[in-house]
């Protein structure tokens, strides 16, 4: 006497209703909510607090601040206009960027930068120790 899929799929029903085949363990919904939980607050809630903050420095921006835009040209900002901000890269060269394209301010990304470096470092010196 052979199982046919068919003969399972039939009896399936009648197992999970006496509790025979299912579990909470064996639930693949459980495993796959526990990790959208742990994905949302190790990169997703974090990231949406970072963006939070960009925006609120990019409100602030001011005449004289120094900006990164995503191309990563550096320049300092010599008027803003509503959404444009005209950002001086050298002397007498003003360009018009649209708010939404400056990556930062010059000091916030100058602190991330070196917030990444000291952590790099730490790693090495927790490898050294290790050894």
């Amino acid at each position: 006497m052979t199982l046919s899929l068919f003969t399972v799929a039939l009896a399936l029903p009648s197992l999970v209703a006496e509790g025979g085949a299912g579990s909470i363990l064996g639930n693949p919904m459980l495993p796959m909510v526990g990790m959208f939980v742990i994905i949302y607050f190790m990169v997703l809630r974090p990231m949406k607090n970072q963006e939070k903050d960009r925006k609120a420095r990019l409100e602030g921006l001011k005449k004289g601040d120094e900006v990164q835009l995503n191309g990563g040209i550096i320049g300092r900002v010599s008027n803003i206009d509503g959404n444009l901000a005209i950002v001086e890269i050298a002397d007498r060269v003003k360009v018009r960027v649209v708010k939404s394209e400056i990556h930062d301010t010059r000091e916030a990304a100058a602190k991330a930068a070196k917030d990444k470096d000291k952590g790099k470092k730490d790693e090495a010196k927790d490898a050294k120790s290790a050894s």
